[in-house]
């Protein structure tokens, strides 16, 4: 994900800041990994070590770094990591796309999860359904979560999609973004939407891609 691009923008909210909070209290434990990670590679020889103690590292300060762009529209200075995620795992096209006018694009975007802990999974998704729902769910119906997609929405619906990566019972594996000419766009009747191909690519029509890879 770009710099910017979170399901939950709240500039000077108190949402944004709750977020923020967040997303720190999820980077300080992160470091804390990350520091006992490389102390534990001693030689020249586990340099291999800190690399995979950084991939783990960065999905944290990038989450914090959104968090903050979307409290108070500037990532300064977590935001500079993005640049290295840019420069290593970003690909461009080939094709002369970028030199001609688009009349529309569609975003296509994956994320694989391997299930690591089903029943922390489904405790997360109701703790996110209880603060979404507040004192609407005084009865207790957040423990109508009861399946793993219903997890994942309540989670996203409370968070962001991105939160996924943070979650306890979840970890993530891989993700690619593919960012695609398109002239037939989705309109803002689901009903007029297409049955079939609505996740339709087409690599003479890609414009950029973006491939994230997550070590376990």
């Amino acid at each position: 994900m770009e710099q910017g691009e979170s399901d939950d923008v709240a500039p000077w909210t108190a949402t944004g800041l709750d977020r923020l909070r967040q997303a720190a209290e999820v980077l300080v434990d992160a470091i804390r990994t990350h520091v006992s990670d490389v102390a534990a590679a001693a030689e020249v020889t586990d340099a291999d070590k800190v690399l995979v103690a950084g991939n783990h590292l960065l999905p944290s300060l990038l989450t914090y770094a959104d968090a903050q762009f979307d409290y108070t529209g500037t990532a300064f200075p977590l935001g500079v990591v993005y640049e290295l995620v840019d420069d290593e795992e970003d690909h461009e096209t080939d094709n002369d796309l970028g030199e001609v006018p688009v009349a529309g694009v569609t975003i296509l975007r994956r994320t694989d999860y391997v299930v690591t802990n089903e029943a922390s999974l489904m405790e997360a998704a109701r703790e996110s359904r209880r603060r979404s729902w507040g004192e609407a769910d005084s009865e207790g119906t957040a423990g109508d979560v009861t399946h793993v997609g219903e997890a994942v929405y309540q989670i996203a619906h409370a968070d962001g999609w991105d939160a996924l990566d943070q979650v306890d019972g979840l970890q993530p594996t891989g993700a690619v973004v593919l960012v695609q000419a398109s002239e037939e766009l989705l309109g803002n009747d689901p009903d007029e939407w297409p049955q079939e191909d609505l996740f339709d690519f087409d690599d003479d029509r890609l414009l950029y891609r973006q491939d994230d890879v997550h070590f376990g």
